[in-house]
């Protein structure tokens, strides 16, 4: 092209873009000088810059795959989407919604984190997939690569139950990642994933089990586990198990078992049901854990006692296929 064709043939222009973004040096061959490109994405003018020597053909709000896509610019032709972004990518929907692009990039390279840009060169860098046309980690070390940058453990479980209970990952996997990975910033997960290896799925599972075995009035459990009657059938899932006493303990957030009508059939059936078995049933919800602990060791002991009382259950248990609750 000409220099100055572009301007009387911009959809070739945007032929040459990606979803309307494109590198300053890749106008620059199609004719459109430097100084011309950086002068357009200036304050109202018609485009606008998303990164150094990139720019969006066009001065709205940038979206969020517009913004993948030039930070996979900035970061060079090796560069990897991780993290937050990449786990969106791999269609996980569980942890914070991402706020900056998370890259991955060759060691040797030379490129420095910009804006919502966060870089790390790696000496480990793996193999890349495609997910929605764009380039990004693998799925097991996106998830490590967004926990070790989170503090808060229930965050921590919620990213990484996801993809377990999912059955796209198993816990040995993601603990050898880990161990083969930069340790700042692992002890956390670390924690998480040798919890689910113990049959814990979720963020609120993970805190009773913490907050049981912390307790030392209480009796060893088994947490996470199917309850059978006597033919076989299973009846339910619960959280807490101690089975010597026939005694369960149900962590019932309002957001999975009380925010529709058909959510409090479904938890009242099941409960009815494991106490039609036997079982002596309590119910808890996380906040109450949380915010009141010492009355809801009060509630768990007044509990085991009831259930102390009570004849055996007719019942057998097994360990639970991992869920999310």
């Amino acid at each position: 092209m000409r220099r100055g064709d572009w301007a009387i043939a911009p959809e070739v222009l945007r032929a040459a873009s990606n979803d309307g973004v494109i590198a300053v040096r890749e106008l620059e061959r199609l004719g459109v000088p430097e100084s011309t490109s950086y002068r357009r994405c200036r304050d109202g003018e018609p485009w606008q810059r998303l990164g150094p020597g990139i720019a969006a053909l066009h001065n709205g709000t940038p979206t969020w795959r517009q913004q993948l896509i030039a930070a996979l610019l900035h970061g060079g032709d090796d560069a990897l989407i991780t993290g937050g972004a990449a786990l969106r990518l791999h269609g996980m929907r569980a942890g914070p919604a991402p706020t900056r692009v998370h890259l991955l990039i060759p060691h040797s390279t030379q490129v420095r984190s910009w804006g919502i840009f966060h870089v790390e060169r790696t000496s480990r860098m793996p193999r890349g997939v495609e997910r929605e046309g764009l380039a990004v980690a693998p799925l097991g070390r996106a998830v490590l690569d967004e926990v070790r940058l989170l503090k808060d453990p229930r965050e921590i479980a919620t990213v990484l139950a996801e993809p377990i209970r999912r059955r796209l990952l198993v816990p040995a996997q993601l603990l050898e990642e880990l161990d083969a990975g930069c340790r700042k910033g692992s002890a956390a997960p670390r924690a998480v994933l040798h919890a689910a290896g113990a049959d814990v799925w979720s963020p609120a599972e993970f805190d009773a089990k913490a907050w049981w075995l912390a307790q030392p009035d209480l009796p060893p459990a088994r947490f996470n586990v199917a309850v059978h009657d006597l033919r076989g059938h299973q009846i339910g899932i619960v959280d807490v198990l101690v089975e010597e006493l026939g005694f369960a303990w149900e962590i019932d957030s309002v957001e999975y078992h009380f925010a529709t009508p058909d959510q409090v059939e479904t938890t009242l059936r099941r409960q009815r049901a494991l106490r039609g078995v036997g079982l002596h049933v309590l119910s808890t919800r996380p906040a109450q854990r949380r915010d009141d602990p010492d009355g809801t060791l009060r509630d768990v002991l007044d509990g085991l006692a009831v259930a102390a009382a009570l004849p055996a259950p007719q019942a057998t248990y097994v360990d639970a296929v991992p869920r999310l609750r």
